[in-house]
């Protein structure tokens, strides 16, 4: 068994650099956010803000799939590693291999790419649908084709591993393998097809985020006092700085957050509980937008 190696260093620089250039940006945003007045332009500051750390958070994550890149080779099979990716393609599968330059068809790419990354699924004209694991351009990869599906591959030594893989071949294989995929644990999840489940998480937070949106953009019209607590007979006993009405939607994220984890622990072994948590968690931040709606009407 032999492993052939990638050449991850463009695509590692590229990515670190796209992580420092979103470090930057949120540097700034936060810098203005803290000196400006809250307005909806502060919201929307802030909420670039987290789509960048999502963003972030998703480069890293491909480029762990990067540092982990790897072909292993023996007579038997030909097994793609990409981080918690693997593919293994048995050598009696293998129908022909073509160098990238030689592709003439068109090439339709659905996957990620920058310099040094390849990753996702394509399809080649008259090659037909292809999988790509690769850190350089496809003039330079080395297509491996089975009956319905190819692989993009670009180890950093090619002769080398073309004259190991044709050696292989030659030889034949000493027992039979599966062709298999097998992806990261977390995508097996059973919530990523769960339409009620994920409808209800979604639904919570997208009334939460609006329910920020929405008082940052009152803000600016909001008087200095508002009241925030109303006696039986519904007239307000408590005054408080227009600032402390924040607290609502504070509140409403600790109970989305609180709702989201418990929901998450119980939904394998207790799906209708989970269920029940999460629709409470929405049914929290509607009542928090009454309770947002009646101060500002009182105000």
């Amino acid at each position: 068994m032999t492993e052939w190696h990638t050449d991850p260093h463009t695509g590692l620089r590229v990515g670190l650099a796209l992580i420092a250039a979103l470090v930057l940006i949120d540097a700034g945003l936060v810098a203005w956010a803290i000196t400006a007045p809250v307005t909806f332009a502060t919201f929307v500051a802030g909420l670039l803000v987290l789509l960048s750390v999502a963003a972030m958070g998703w480069i890293a994550y491909r480029l762990t799939g990067l540092i982990r890149s790897a072909y292993v080779l023996d007579r038997n099979a030909l097994v793609i590693v990409w981080g918690e990716t693997e593919q293994v393609i048995p050598t009696p599968q293998i129908e022909r291999v073509l160098l990238g330059e030689e592709i003439q068809g068109r090439v339709r790419f659905r996957g990620i790419r920058w310099p040094g990354y390849w990753a996702g699924y394509g399809e080649i004209e008259g090659i037909g649908p292809v999988l790509f694991y690769a850190t350089a351009p496809l003039q330079e990869q080395i297509l491996i084709q089975t009956p319905g599906l190819a692989y993009g591959i670009s180890p950093e030594d090619r002769d080398g591993f073309l004259r190991t893989l044709h050696n292989r071949l030659q030889m034949g294989p000493t027992q039979l393998v599966e062709q298999t995929s097998h992806g990261p644990a977390f995508a097996r999840w059973e919530i990523w097809q769960d339409r009620l489940a994920l409808g209800l998480l979604t639904a919570g937070f997208v009334v939460l985020i609006a329910l920020v949106g929405f008082l940052c953009a009152q803000f600016p019209e909001l008087p200095p006092l508002l009241p925030l607590h109303f006696d039986a007979q519904g007239i307000p006993d408590r005054l408080g700085a227009r600032g402390e009405i924040f607290y609502i939607p504070l509140i409403g994220f600790i109970v989305f957050f609180a709702n989201g984890v418990l929901g998450g622990a119980l939904y394998t072994r207790e799906r209708l509980a989970a269920y029940l948590l999460w629709g409470a968690g929405v049914l929290v931040q509607v009542l928090f937008w009454g309770a947002v709606l009646g101060i500002l009407a009182a105000a």
